[in-house]
């Protein structure tokens, strides 16, 4: 599958970006299912709750949860997504709004029987339901479901071709931990 990916890597321009701090670290080369991030830069971002990359650049969605010096959510916008662009500095760039509308904004409620919890969705994975809010350290997490189980989801990788205005999405990957046991959890989604 990577043979087949490498050569949309080196030929395909990049459509989308990144955009936050410059602080970034370069994922240790691994084998299994997280080796598709292998060469990609990790994003390191205040309040960072999961970030996507993609298989045609090495640029990432970042989201964040917006909140207060007291760990309080920002009831007008809980969650910031933006692009790091590392294939220029590593700067932060908003969203566009084709990118916002099609892609990778964000649908979000407050749970009415969870304070300061937030329910939201990606606009391109509907699906995939997220609940953001603030832990016992003052820390965002993020939880969803991954193949089957409870989960905190780390970190998503698209696998896709650009050569079209919106890219053509083969597989989603979703990484995480397991909210019972602390377990390294993985789901690949074909589309």
């Amino acid at each position: 599958m990577l043979k087949k990916i490498f050569p949309l890597l080196i030929i395909l321009p990049a459509f989308y970006g990144f955009n936050t701090f410059k602080t970034v670290e370069t994922i240790t080369p691994v084998i299994g299912e997280d080796s598709v991030f292998n060469g990609y830069p990790t994003p390191k971002d205040e309040n960072m709750l999961f970030y996507i990359q993609k298989s045609f650049n090495t640029n990432a969605v970042v989201y964040t949860l917006n909140i207060d010096d007291k760990g309080q959510i920002n009831k007008d916008e809980p969650i910031n997504v933006f692009w790091r662009r590392y294939q220029e500095q590593g700067q932060k760039r908003e969203l566009k709004y084709v990118e916002k509308t099609f892609g990778f904004g964000v649908k979000s409620d407050f749970l009415k029987d969870r304070p300061n919890t937030v329910e939201f969705t990606i606009v391109a994975l509907k699906k995939l339901k997220l609940f953001a809010t603030v832990n016992s350290k003052g820390k965002p997490t993020v939880a969803t479901t991954i193949n089957g189980k409870p989960a905190y989801i780390e970190k998503v990788f698209i696998t896709a071709e650009h050569t079209k205005l919106l890219p053509e999405v083969f597989a989603v990957e979703l990484f995480g931990k397991e909210i019972k046991t602390g377990k390294y959890i993985y789901e690949r989604i074909e589309k």
